[in-house]
């Protein structure tokens, strides 16, 4: 895979942030999917041009995005396209969200980018090649125990009164622990920032192919570990994921699959 070819996929995902950004400031309409998220006109019209842009890109290739997925995987090669991550704080004015885009080949995930228009930040990865933001090299952190860490996670939008549907005993476990925990509404970023060594870690339950898999190469190419939440390994049919520095890797796997108990518990 050539540099050129990369380079066309990151002017694909910077176009469609300008898109993103021409209807925020402009307005656009909002409706309600599942539980308690929304989708934009936005979402709608980012993926119409992803999909006629990669598609043509790579002519052999499928497509599969988030607004127009069927419930199957298609064959190899395919895109696999978040057009709006984040599409909650897009719809408030809340300043964090992002394109993720990711080739996937007979072998997996080969190729990630992830552009957060806003702070014009865009994170890149090949299979083999390794992590880069804005073109320079990213690592991961170098903590080496929980407590010099900060961590991520996310919270499901179907959670209801009776059943927040995420394990909260993990991150009551995680706060008592770590320097801090952030929840800052996109997934994508989230694990863009572990790549970047700005996080130690992040886990969350209950996402999908689209949410993880540009993020989970640049975990990976930066130096990170990353399985499925509760998984040994990680799939584009995981439902969730777990990643973070090498350094506290196990100890943070610990806290999650411990399923730790509080005070009260049965």
């Amino acid at each position: 895979m050539t540099q050129r070819f990369v380079d066309r996929v990151v002017t694909s995902a910077e176009n469609a942030g300008k898109i993103l950004m021409k209807y925020r400031e402009e307005g656009f309409t909002v409706n309600s999917k599942e539980g308690m998220e929304f989708v934009t006109e936005a979402d709608l019209k980012s993926e119409d041009f992803l999909r006629k842009v990669l598609t043509n890109l790579l002519p052999e290739s499928s497509f599969l995005g988030e607004e127009s997925w069927d419930g199957s995987f298609p064959d190899t090669p395919f895109w696999v396209v978040d057009p709006l991550d984040g599409t909650n704080n897009y719809a408030m004015g809340i300043p964090f969200f992002c394109i993720s885009i990711a080739l996937v080949d007979g072998e997996g995930v080969c190729l990630g980018c992830i552009h957060d228009p806003v702070h014009k930040e865009t994170f890149t990865a090949l299979r083999g090649g390794g992590a880069y933001l804005n073109g320079m090299p990213i690592r991961v952190s170098p903590a080496v125990q929980l407590r010099d860490a900060v961590v991520a996670t996310g919270f499901p939008y179907t959670r209801t009164p009776e059943d927040l549907t995420f394990d909260v005993q993990v991150l009551s476990k995680f706060l008592g622990v770590v320097r801090g925990v952030r929840r800052c509404g996109s997934a994508a970023l989230d694990l863009a920032y572990t790549a970047a060594g700005r996080y130690g870690g992040f886990w969350e339950e209950n996402l999908k192919s689209w949410d993880m898999a540009a993020g989970v190469l640049l975990v990976r190419e930066a130096g990170g570990k990353v399985s499925g939440f509760r998984e040994k390994d990680w799939s584009l049919l995981s439902g969730g994921v777990q990643c973070s520095t090498p350094g506290i890797w196990n100890e943070f796997c610990s806290i999650i699959e411990k399923r730790p108990r509080l005070s009260g518990d049965a």
